[in-house]
């Protein structure tokens, strides 16, 4: 049973790495056929990108080879890129000179080794940050899911034993026994921001962006579960700045603040999830619809959070995860605060509202 399991495992994941592929290959022909009015040969295609792909695996089979949890080997991983590099190089510099249409191969000249280089270096790059956030998502995946059944152990021992303070520190044990070090992955992304400043300054400030918003996500609270509210709100920034840099439409979204956040703690991701909510099933690329986040603290320490968006096309599966991402906040308010906060959503017609009130 088990082996047949792991069979249909794989399947399933090699099913859908097919199609993911065949979709990113018909997009960037369409993109050339559009530009050009032509398109090569079709063995030209299949030679290149079976290079291009084959670079994509290897480079996160050696993502996982350097950055193992109990032994990592940096150097080596440095140096196995440096000649998975060299190599891709090499290969592609060949294939350009055999597979050239035209009827005389190209002179190797200066000027055909610096169009070359910028050509193929860009290319190298966009399949190395690809590999790198493929083999991230895998291992991110991994550390949520230990989270939540961390969680939801500690929420059994909380009804259990009905003592607040005793429930809290062990979730703070818990936690920390199962948190795996995150180092790894912030070495990974320092290293692709360095190599990409170069060439897109965009890319580089996303990289860095999300860099923050996983160390936030990963760091140790203060002892009472906690942190400072401004460092939430930080985050919060992050991610809005992040869904700018990913969608090509302009995003319209009107985010206002107010109030002294320097001074009060929250139990963390609380706020930042629901913002990543708003993205998640929200249309924000609606001129005359502008999504609304407004984040206030009074004198007396009352947190309002408030948000409101034009929903996305109707889809069950976007529904159901946000009912046990909100079933989960919920959870986590009550095990901190009981009575000391209100959650109210409304869902009238095209827009989604959600209000969260809450006495730090």
């Amino acid at each position: 049973m088990l082996k047949l399991a792991v069979t249909k495992s794989f399947k399933k994941t090699f099913l859908i790495h097919i199609i993911c592929w065949a979709f990113f290959i018909t997009y960037e022909l369409t993109m050339v056929y559009i530009a050009y009015g032509k398109l090569e040969k079709l063995y030209v295609y299949l030679f290149f990108y079976s290079i291009n792909i084959s670079f994509f695996y290897v480079f996160a089979a050696l993502l996982s080879y350097t950055f193992k949890v109990r032994k990592h080997r940096y150097l080596k991983g440095m140096a196995g890129y440096l000649l998975l590099l060299g190599l891709y190089l090499i290969i592609k510099s060949g294939a350009d000179y055999l597979l050239s249409s035209s009827p005389a191969r190209p002179p190797i000249t200066t000027i055909y080794v610096e169009n070359f280089f910028q050509r193929n270096i860009m290319r190298v790059l966009l399949f190395t940050i690809l590999g790198l956030f493929y083999w991230s998502a895998g291992h991110i995946a991994f550390f949520k899911r230990q989270t939540l059944e961390a969680e939801k152990r500690e929420l059994i021992i909380e009804k259990e034993k009905a003592e607040l303070e005793t429930q809290l520190t062990k979730s703070r044990n818990a936690y920390l026994q199962q948190q795996i070090n995150p180092h790894m992955l912030f070495n990974a992304l320092n290293f692709v921001y360095n190599s990409t400043q170069k060439y897109s300054n965009d890319a580089a400030q996303c990289i860095w962006l999300l860099s923050e918003v996983m160390r936030f996500s990963l760091e140790e609270a203060d002892p009472d579960g906690k942190i400072k509210l401004d460092r939430e709100v930080e985050q919060i920034d992050n991610l809005v700045a992040i869904n700018r840099y990913r969608f090509k439409d302009p995003l319209h979204l009107n985010l206002q603040r107010d109030g002294d956040f320097k001074s009060n703690k929250i139990i963390p991701l609380i706020l930042l999830t629901l913002t990543e909510n708003v993205f998640k099933h929200g249309d924000l690329t609606q001129a005359d619809s502008t999504a609304v986040l407004k984040l206030t603290v009074d004198e007396n320490g009352l947190l309002t959070f408030y948000s409101r968006n034009l929903k996305k096309s109707k889809n069950e599966h976007p529904r159901i995860r946000k009912a046990v991402g909100l079933q989960n906040i919920r959870l986590r308010l009550d095990a901190f605060y009981r009575s000391g906060y209100q959650l109210k959503i409304d869902d009238p017609g095209d827009f989604y509202e959600l209000t969260l009130t809450l006495q730090l």
